[in-house]
């Protein structure tokens, strides 16, 4: 008798790829012996590669002829079932020709017609959606976050780093600016954090993100003037599996709504986050050791829908108030 298979198409963000590991988990407990394969991204299969949840990390590129390969390999792997946790076009097709006894995901019309069970998303995609969907699916849940489930080994440690020290993730690309807070004030915890604690900095985030990295270096190097506290700048300079090696050695974790904000929580990485338009019901960090920061605005979340001219959800925000947060997740 064959082993049957399981198939996970994941959406395509780092903080989804973390959400996806509870579910993950659920389906290796419930099929025991079978074969689960994730079909993801290139630059998210790192975070799949040790996971001892997934047999096969899939990689999912853009071209016509990686898409027309793709399927057919789906088919001739005859799943038992097929997971889709995206909802795009072109993952749907995906879905309805894989050829799956059983196929699953969320609603939305009309492509979610390849589905034959489907769930709707309340709020963000996030781990709430995802339990849902395996409840629909009958799949019980045994751990209900993702603390603990990202497995990451034999990474080199990444050179240059200080003792000890704080990660920051401003996180915000030049196309998702919504979401970023003054980096005035990043600096101003920078300083902070290592008068206080004794924490030196490392910035992370994406190439896109540099321009807002290398800006908060130099003011924090500006109010640190004379000290000895190094702030690293390691934006665009590291893959995935690296900012993994390098959050997990952190003592303190603080940024914006991120993937690599919910890295650290996976970590349990004492972790603050600063919460603008979206909300922390849905995709806030799960660890114990985490506190968000927000303003409870009637405006928000407002989820990244349409133009802001103020954007008071984060502008409110002050430095002391991200410093007392670290102040508690660290115990003092």
């Amino acid at each position: 008798m064959d082993t049957p298979k399981v198939c996970v198409i994941h959406l395509n963000q780092i903080g989804d790829l973390v959400f996806s590991l509870p579910l993950l988990k659920a389906l290796r407990d419930h099929y025991g012996q079978a074969e689960i394969h994730s079909v993801t991204r290139p630059y998210l299969a790192g975070l799949l590669q040790d996971s001892p949840f997934v047999d096969r990390v899939i990689q999912r590129r853009d071209s016509i002829l990686s898409v027309s390969s793709l399927i057919l390999s789906l088919r001739r792997s005859r799943y038992e079932l097929l997971v889709s946790l995206a909802r795009s076009e072109e993952a749907m097709i995906m879905t309805l020709l894989s050829g799956a006894k059983l196929k699953a995901g969320f609603a939305r019309a009309p492509w979610d017609i390849a589905l034959d069970v489907k769930e709707t998303v309340q709020g963000h995609n996030s781990w709430f959606n995802n339990a849902r969907l395996l409840d629909r699916l009958g799949i019980p849940v045994f751990q209900n976050s993702y603390v603990g489930l990202l497995r990451v080994d034999g990474v080199s440690q990444v050179e240059g780093l200080p003792w000890r020290y704080a990660v920051i993730s401003p996180g915000a690309s030049r196309r998702r600016l919504a979401k970023a807070w003054e980096e005035e004030k990043f600096a101003l915890v920078i300083a902070r954090l290592s008068m206080e604690f004794g924490l030196s900095c490392v910035l992370v985030g994406g190439e896109d993100a540099a321009f807002c990295t290398s800006e908060i270096a130099q003011r924090s190097k500006a109010l640190l003037s004379g000290g000895v506290t190094q702030v690293v700048d390691l934006a665009g300079r590291v893959d995935l599996r690296s900012l993994v090696s390098v959050i997990r050695r952190a003592k303190l974790f603080v940024g914006i709504d991120s993937g690599p904000m919910h890295i650290a929580s996976a970590l349990d990485i004492p972790t603050v986050a600063i919460f603008g338009p979206t909300d922390p019901a849905y995709v806030g960090p799960q660890n114990e050791r985490s506190a968000v920061v927000r303003k409870d605005l009637a405006c928000s979340p407002c989820y990244l829908r349409g133009d802001c001219d103020h954007r008071r959800c984060l502008s409110s925000i002050e430095a002391q108030d991200v410093l007392d947060a670290c102040n508690r997740v660290l115990g003092a």
